[in-house]
């Protein structure tokens, strides 16, 4: 018989944390990979490099960017330079 956290499994997700550098946005970040997504893990003021790396060493998929999410430029402005080696091909 499976276990609760079995029917909370996200295999083949990826999620973005913002906030992941430190704290709960760390915890959370975490907490998706152990629950077996991929993770871009943001950061702000702090790189949230060491967090990926973390994730990364749970053997799932990491990436890390840093961005003030404050700033009123599109998000595209940010996301952008990040390509995911996961992601499908979008040419």
């Amino acid at each position: 018989m499976a276990g609760i956290l079995d029917r909370f499994r996200l295999d083949g997700r990826t999620a973005l944390v913002t906030g992941a550098s430190a704290g709960l946005g760390e915890a959370m970040a975490v907490a998706l990979a152990e629950a077996g997504a991929d993770v871009v893990c943001h950061g702000n003021r702090r790189p949230p490099d060491a967090v990926a790396a973390r994730i990364a060493a749970l053997g799932r998929r990491s990436a890390a960017i840093r961005a003030d999410l404050a700033d009123r430029l599109p998000p595209a402005r940010w996301w952008t330079p990040l390509r995911l080696p996961w992601a499908p091909s979008t040419s």
